[in-house]
């Protein structure tokens, strides 16, 4: 099977839905990774966890998968 999506890159909006669709497989590996992998950076750390570093984990596990939730 084949599919052809088309885009109008002149149009903001299309060119958001664009974005989406091509960071769609980097937003699959960032839940995979936050699913199954995250919790054990906290599940062994002495540290007290707290809102801000666990704010920061995320942000940096973002940024690992180059994506921009803005």
């Amino acid at each position: 099977m084949k599919a052809i999506l088309k885009f109008d890159l002149d149009n903001e909006n299309d060119r958001t839905l664009h974005e989406q669709c091509i960071k769609a497989s980097d937003m699959a590996q960032f839940i995979w990774e936050l699913r199954h992998n995250f919790w054990r950076r906290w599940k062994h750390d002495e540290s007290d966890l707290t809102l801000e570093n666990y704010k920061e984990a995320i942000y940096n596990l973002l940024e690992e998968h180059k994506l921009n939730i803005e």
